[in-house]
């Protein structure tokens, strides 16, 4: 009973954070981005246009994806507080870019948690909740990938969660037997 209440508790917490973390903003950052590149490339050659597009951050992964992630970043601060509130329930709540189109969510809990998490049933009540943030993804990275880390303060795994977009599609067919 303890484990459930306990991811259902996680849970909450992604979705807040996922709420906060692809609100339009990262949208409209990437996009105007692009506005301007596409306005400034109609005065250069097609050279330039192919290297802005080919443009690749140190992971890999397309200049519009670390600018996503960037975006993201900037809202942390609100994030732990919207999170946290008076109960101070996180130390550090962090979202990096990773390799292959992945974004990782690391949720550092502030006291140690003595649990053992069902990776597998969190995965279950995680997919729903990032199905809006991974469908907003894909116009920036086809590819894109959810990775959701849950730490104790010393840097012990509780849980590592990983959804890719056939996780999503897969748990779609269970829902639609």
């Amino acid at each position: 009973m303890k484990n459930k209440f306990f991811i259902a508790f996680l849970s909450v917490f992604f979705l807040f954070g996922l709420t906060a973390c692809s609100n339009d903003k990262t949208k409209d950052t990437a996009s105007s981005s692009s506005s301007s590149a596409k306005s400034s490339s109609s005065k250069t050659s097609s050279t330039s246009k192919n290297s802005l597009s080919r443009a690749k951050s140190t992971k890999g992964n397309s200049a519009n994806f670390a600018l996503m992630i960037k975006t993201a970043q900037s809202q942390i601060p609100a994030l732990k507080a919207q999170l946290n509130g008076e109960n101070n329930t996180f130390k550090d709540i962090a979202i990096d870019e990773g390799e292959d189109s992945t974004v990782i969510y690391t949720y550092t809990f502030a006291q140690p948690q003595d649990i053992n998490l069902d990776n597998e049933a969190l995965k279950q009540v995680l997919i729903p909740e990032v199905e809006p943030l991974v469908t907003k993804a894909k116009t920036i990275a086809p590819d894109v990938k959810i990775l959701v880390k849950y730490d104790n303060p010393d840097g012990s795994n509780l849980a590592t969660i990983s959804i890719t977009q056939a996780d999503i599609e897969a748990a779609k067919a269970t829902t639609q037997e």
